[in-house]
């Protein structure tokens, strides 16, 4: 009977470890890279970037972390830290595909890269705004200072 609980165990165990949520990670380099028109080379780096937010989307506190937070920390640490390798993916992709479309010198890289550093600005305001937040409220910033520098950052 002792056997067959460990036994027991053992497969939920292994099942709720592998439960987790796994975001797609991405080929960084495909062969047929150079072979795509700067069409196909805009919708890889669409695709990139979708999968890109399903991975930083893994990483919040959705009901599905929060469970596994609470039944089997593994499993969350594990879904967190292949968010991170996949964002690292998606990110080389995009990078590798951008190179490829301005070799081909693509009409529509501009728009491509407007797209790219609008979403990595989103990104680097809001965490300015997060660690302007705690040095006001852990008082290393006056009411004065934290205004004026919120203000330099939104502007």
């Amino acid at each position: 009977m002792k056997i067959f609980q460990r036994i027991l165990i053992l497969i939920i165990s292994v099942i709720l470890l592998y439960s987790c949520a796994k975001p797609t990670v991405v080929n960084v380099v495909l062969p047929g890279d150079k072979d795509l028109n700067c069409e196909q080379l805009e919708t890889e780096v669409s695709e990139s970037q979708k999968i890109k937010r399903e991975a930083e989307y893994a990483k919040e506190g959705t009901g599905g972390n929060i469970t596994r937070v609470m039944l089997f920390w593994p499993a969350w640490a594990k879904t967190l830290h292949n968010a991170d390798v996949a964002i690292r993916a998606a990110d080389d992709r995009i990078f590798h595909l951008f190179k490829i479309m301005k070799e081909k010198r693509c009409s529509n890289i501009a728009k491509i890269e407007a797209q790219i550093l609008n979403i990595n600005t989103k990104i680097s305001i809001t965490d300015q705004l997060k660690e302007l937040k705690k040095m006001y409220k852990s008082g290393d910033l006056t009411k004065e200072e934290y205004k004026k520098a919120k203000s330099k950052i939104l502007n």
